[in-house]
C-alpha cells in the first residue's frame, strides 16, 4: 500500500494505493504530478542576514531553487537585511521577480529576470543596504535558479537585454532599466 497525502485548502486527505503514485500509463493534468504555491512557503529568518540556502525550496540534479517571500527582516538591532556583495564561483543564477519590490534591487518590475553568470560579482545596487537599517519587513516574492551547468541565453532573449545593467552597481547610473534614447 501507498499512502498520499493530499492538502485540500486547511486539511489533509489521505488515500491509500495499492501501487506507486507515479506508476502509471497516462497522466492527466499539471506536467508534474504535484504543483507548490510559492505562497505556502514559510522562509526562514533571523536576528542577522540568513545566507541564500535558507530560501532552497527544490533540489534537483545540478541545480536549486530558491523562494524569496515577503517575511520580517533580520532583528538584531545592528543588522543590516539587505544581502552582501558576493560572487557565485560554481553557479550560475536566474532570479524571476514576482513583485516589484525587491531589498536588494532598485527599478525591479513584476515580471523582470536578471541573469549572473558564474563569477560575476552582485549584490545590492547603491543605497539600498543604507535603506535596510531599520526597515521591519519585506514584500518581495521572487523565484531563484541556480544551475551548476553554464546556462545559455536562447538568442530570441537577446533582444529583451537590458545592455545598461551592468551599471546597475554604479552610484548614479541606472536608476530605471531603460536605456535612455537619444
Amino acid at each position: 500500500d501507498f499512502p498520499i497525502l493530499v492538502k485540500q485548502y486547511d486539511g489533509i486527505n489521505e488515500i491509500m494505493l495499492d501501487h506507486h503514485p507515479l506508476d502509471v500509463i497516462g497522466w492527466d493534468g499539471y506536467f508534474y504530478p504535484w504543483a507548490f504555491n510559492i505562497n505556502d512557503f514559510e522562509p526562514i529568518v533571523g536576528r542577522v542576514h540568513q545566507p541564500p540556502p535558507v530560501h532552497q525550496t527544490f533540489q534537483g540534479d545540478g541545480f536549486v531553487v530558491c523562494s524569496f517571500c515577503p517575511r520580517p527582516y533580520d532583528f538584531h538591532p545592528e543588522a543590516v537585511p539587505a544581502p552582501y556583495n558576493h560572487s557565485n564561483v560554481d553557479s550560475d543564477e536566474v532570479l524571476y521577480y514576482a513583485s516589484s519590490e525587491f531589498m536588494s534591487r532598485k527599478g525591479i518590475e513584476f515580471g523582470s529576470i536578471t541573469h549572473h553568470p558564474d563569477g560575476i560579482p552582485h549584490g545590492p545596487h547603491p543605497g539600498r543596504a543604507e535603506a535596510s537599517i531599520g526597515a521591519k519587513y519585506t514584500d518581495e516574492l521572487a523565484v531563484m535558479m541556480d544551475s551548476f551547468r553554464p546556462l545559455k541565453v536562447a538568442r530570441p532573449a537577446l533582444d529583451f537585454e537590458d545592455p545598461e545593467y551592468h551599471k546597475s552597481w554604479v552610484s548614479g547610473q541606472h536608476a530605471q532599466f531603460n536605456p535612455p534614447t537619444s
